[in-house]
């Protein structure tokens, strides 16, 4: 008989820690579920803000860079050397924050599809490539289209992947060489990885984690255009599909950028 008390002791003390447990998982359930939702609440709110932001910065920068141009074209050569200069640089500045913040504003769609739909990334890619010809003319580049698959995803958002990594590969090309792009993807267990390879200048390895950040540019603007918002873009769509991006690169011998799409139907 005592042994059967000291028993049903240890199984009540035993249910009064399990009911402890319970309440501290419960009550930590509500707080992670309390901060996710203030955590998406607040990112809403910036995403609005920016987007806000950007759409209210295009007519003026429309009008800076109308009224510019129509100054430089009624006024060029009347006024001193330093005047033509001068407005010049207004309005090229103004057509490049006229870019960033369209891209600004793309960034800030990313996302909003509401289903995902079958997507030949084969076609997608033939298209990227007929939208770039006129650079891929003028640098005599080469693309090297592997077998790629349909796959399950965002098809705006995957097109905008595919190209601002082949538009990174053509304009980071080595001076006096052609450029080569080589894009693949394999099979893999839950998902498929695709790499797009470049013969171009590379990437010094200590800037390798930051360049999928917002605004981020390693390289001089009078050397190579651009915005440093195009990687963000890649990786924004790549988390949209549960999946990684990665660059191996080396410095002067190219860069090889992978990213891998999941398979809804293994998540």
């Amino acid at each position: 008989m005592n042994e059967l008390e000291s028993y049903k002791k240890k199984l009540s003390v035993a249910e009064e820690k399990v009911k402890i447990l319970e309440k501290m998982i419960e009550d930590r359930t509500r707080e992670l579920y309390t901060s996710n939702q203030d955590l998406q609440r607040k990112n809403q709110d910036l995403e609005q803000f920016s987007y806000i932001a950007s759409h209210d910065l295009q007519e003026p920068l429309r009008t800076i860079s109308s009224f510019s141009d129509l100054f430089l074209h009624r006024y060029k050569g009347q006024l001193d050397e330093n005047a033509d200069k001068y407005m010049s640089i207004i309005s090229n500045s103004a057509l490049r924050m006229r870019a960033l913040v369209k891209n600004l504003m793309d960034y800030n769609r990313i996302g909003l599809t509401q289903a995902r739909t079958e997507v030949n990334c084969e076609t997608v890619v033939r298209e990227v490539e007929s939208d770039l010809a006129d650079i891929i003319y003028k640098t005599g580049a080469t693309l090297d289209i592997g077998e790629l698959p349909v796959i399950n995803g965002y098809e705006m958002e995957i097109r905008l992947l595919f190209q601002n990594l082949v538009s990174n590969a053509l304009k980071f090309h080595k001076s006096r060489k052609k450029p080569k792009v080589e894009i693949s993807a394999t099979r893999e267990s839950v998902c498929w990885k695709f790499a797009v390879k470049d013969n171009g200048i590379g990437i010094d390895p200590v800037h390798q984690e930051k360049i999928f950040l917002v605004f981020q540019r390693l390289h001089n603007r009078s050397v190579y255009e651009g915005t440093g918002i195009g990687l963000a873009h890649c990786k924004k769509i790549v988390d949209l599909h549960q999946g990684e991006i990665w660059v191996e690169s080396t410095l002067g011998q190219g860069s090889t950028f992978y990213f891998t799409i999941m398979d809804p139907k293994t998540l």
